[in-house]
């Protein structure tokens, strides 16, 4: 069983070093002139495998049971593989691909396309500008290098303008109802928006605004991309959730929720209302001082201890 095994392992090594898997046993290559760098050849006895290189192989050619290779480096490439694959490619002029299910044809870097059978994409400068669309959907993507970002995919756009490859964006936005499978805007809205203005390296946001039907949201300042992590934010809820969460840090904090209980906090003062139990508690120089008013009467307190009680 060793011996098998190292006779299938030579086999392999030797058919890795062999060159091109050929169609048939009969077409195996053997040298001819063998002059490297500047020129090899190897070809079939009957002269329809052949390959030959030349000049550190940067000229050279390979053809073997209609498939083809030929390249005149960096001037020329070309590879012919029907019905598979055909490129052409005459730099920087003129480039071609086809395949069953798609073509392309660029003119240099002026202009050029790729159309297949669910979209085309034509590029205009490469790589400046370029324009996707589908066949199938209203979808279509365009971008301008640095200077916008638009994808189209209804029921909902993403639009980036003066963005530095992602690490510094002037501004980005998402526009109308989110796509299916995630949560739509409540209370019978129709579109949903969301902006960021000047974003840098993900680290820091300076303007950020939401607006999703069920609660409206804005934010200044926010760290690390976390909505939580803005000195300045207002988030509060519409309609059956009337929730409420804002704060200038660190000199206010108010605190909402849908049972009508809320929190407002400053450095030196704050208070509780609790709609269930009708109280309502002020508390002065970070608690020292408290006050609770409720039906039955008012209460003072003093490090949490009530001094006048009913």
């Amino acid at each position: 069983m060793r011996a098998r095994s190292l006779a299938v392992l030579a086999l392999l090594l030797a058919a890795g070093c062999a060159g091109p898997v050929l169609d048939e046993p009969a077409k195996v290559r053997h040298s001819q002139v063998t002059l490297p760098p500047l020129f090899s050849s190897s070809a079939s006895e009957d002269g329809t495998s052949y390959d030959w290189d030349a000049l550190f192989w940067l000229w050279g050619r390979d053809v073997e049971a209609g498939r083809s290779h030929t390249r005149v480096l960096p001037f020329y490439w070309s590879d012919h593989d029907p019905p598979f694959r055909e490129r052409t490619l005459w730099f920087p002029f003129w480039y071609q691909r086809d395949t069953p299910t798609e073509s392309a044809r660029f003119w240099s870097f002026l202009y050029g396309y790729e159309d297949g059978e669910l979209s085309r994409t034509d590029y205009v400068l490469l790589p400046l500008f370029w324009y996707e669309r589908s066949k199938a959907s209203e979808d279509w993507h365009s971008s301008l290098l640095l200077v916008w970002d638009w994808q189209h995919a209804p029921p909902q756009d993403n639009v980036t303008v003066l963005s530095l490859f992602n690490l510094a964006t002037l501004f980005r936005g998402t526009f109308g109802l989110p796509p299916d499978g995630e949560t739509v805007p409540a209370l019978g809205r129709t579109s949903s928006r969301r902006f960021e203005l000047v974003d840098i390296l993900g680290l820091v946001t300076l303007f950020g605004y939401d607006d999703a039907g069920d609660r409206r949201e804005f934010r200044v300042l926010t760290l690390f991309s976390s909505e939580v992590l803005s000195p300045v934010r207002s988030w509060r809820g519409r309609g059956d959730d009337p929730f409420v969460n804002e704060w200038v840090f660190p000199l206010y904090m108010n605190l909402a929720d849908e049972e009508g209980g809320w929190y407002y906090v400053g450095p030196l003062w704050g208070g509780f209302h609790d709609t269930a139990t009708a109280h309502d508690t002020t508390w002065w120089a970070a608690g020292l001082l408290a006050r609770t008013e409720a039906p039955e009467g008012n209460t003072w307190r003093v490090l949490g201890i009530p001094i006048i009680s009913p």
